[in-house]
């Protein structure tokens, strides 16, 4: 099969899969939840490009500020995810729209800083604040609805601070090194 045709295949089966419908036959439930996690790794798995990819824009549009490319990315992702999904589960957000969001949050913290992460956190907690009942205003009414935004909220900064101290280590441990092989260099040059 040529590589066109190929695509073509998988762009019309990601089309098919991205809008449910009802079904009228009997399908297993560890089908679906096969399919859901073969979607996901799918995904994730071409998340591992999309360095590349900010790479090309931030050379592309001369951005050469990490924080500022980061909140261009964070609300680029709030931009495109929330008609998506909420056009995919179909005006039922959570959990799974603060899952895509979470991804999103995660994205950003590791790619670029912590301040467009948390950035990106409060635009997805007003965004879900707005969608919930009753829909079109900020008030959260349902405890149920509360206790899932101030988890996700909780989670977010947990991943936020987790990622930015694992950062921070590996930057410390790299220089380390390096100056370890400075110095190395220069007693062998003595």
């Amino acid at each position: 099969m040529s590589g066109k045709r190929f695509h073509a295949w998988i762009l019309a089966f990601a089309a098919i899969m991205a809008f449910p419908q009802m079904a009228q036959a009997y399908v297993d439930p560890g089908t679906g939840a096969m399919l859901w996690q073969v979607g996901a790794a799918t995904v994730i798995g071409a998340l591992f490009y999309v360095k590349r990819i900010v790479r090309w824009l931030r050379d592309r549009l001369g951005l050469r500020s990490q924080q500022a490319m980061g909140f261009l990315f964070a609300t680029f992702f709030a931009l495109v995810t929330s008609p998506v999904t909420l056009t995919v589960f179909n005006q039922h957000p959570l959990p799974r729209f603060n899952d895509v969001f979470l991804v999103g949050i995660v994205l950003t913290a590791y790619l670029f800083t912590w301040m467009p992460a948390l950035y990106l956190l409060v635009v997805s907690l007003l965004v879900s604040a707005w969608i919930l009942p009753p829909d079109g205003s900020l008030a959260v009414t349902e405890f149920a609805d509360r206790y899932r935004l101030v988890s996700f909220a909780a989670l977010s900064v947990f991943l936020i601070c987790l990622i930015t101290r694992m950062k921070s280590r590996s930057a410390s441990r790299s220089e380390e090194a390096h100056s370890f092989e400075m110095s190395a260099s220069a007693a062998a040059g003595d």
